[in-house]
């Protein structure tokens, strides 16, 4: 099997709430995106509080959302913003929508799935980075199987993908 086509299938497969389910793949876009929101793969990896006092809902829904990216899949909305040196950086959590009607994958996802969400990210991001021959993991990663997140686990609320900047010079 060549990397493009493990990049294209065989990723893990999640059930969605509305009875449909969507195969997690990361590709580059994928990857380009999740690096730019959480500033390196490594971060991308531990982006899950893996002790149960923060936040995992938010990443988790983050995960799942770039691993639903392509075509008749989901579209990511978000906002960038460029500093005075030039570096674009993604900021604030990035929704995902289903192409097909608009439906945004945190409406989708049941909380109680979310130790199944959590294997199903770390088995298709490790295919996808062993992929890219990077043998699964990037430089200095664990590849530790992360806990569940627990009952105490908190998200910040999302910002609605309608809300769009105030125009400058008016």
């Amino acid at each position: 099997m060549t990397a493009g086509t493990d990049l294209l299938g065989g990723g893990a497969s999640i059930p969605l709430t509305d009875g449909t389910s969507v195969q997690l793949r990361y590709s580059m876009r994928a990857l380009s995106l999740l690096e730019n929101r959480y500033g390196s793969i490594n971060n991308v990896q531990n982006a899950v509080d893996k002790t149960g006092q923060g936040a995992a809902f938010g990443p988790v829904i983050q995960l799942i959302g770039a691993g639903c990216l392509g075509p008749g899949g989901f579209v990511a909305h978000f906002r960038e913003h460029q500093d005075t040196k030039g570096e674009r950086r993604i900021t604030g959590d990035i929704t995902f929508r289903r192409s097909t009607d608009g439906a945004d994958i945190a409406d989708l996802l049941h909380p109680g799935a979310i130790v199944q969400y959590v294997e199903a990210f770390q088995s298709a991001f490790h295919k996808a980075l062993a992929a890219l021959g990077n043998d699964g993991a990037p430089a200095g990663a664990t590849t530790e199987t992360l806990p569940s997140p627990g009952e105490s686990s908190t998200t910040s609320p999302s910002v609605p993908s309608t809300s769009l900047p105030t125009p400058s010079g008016t």
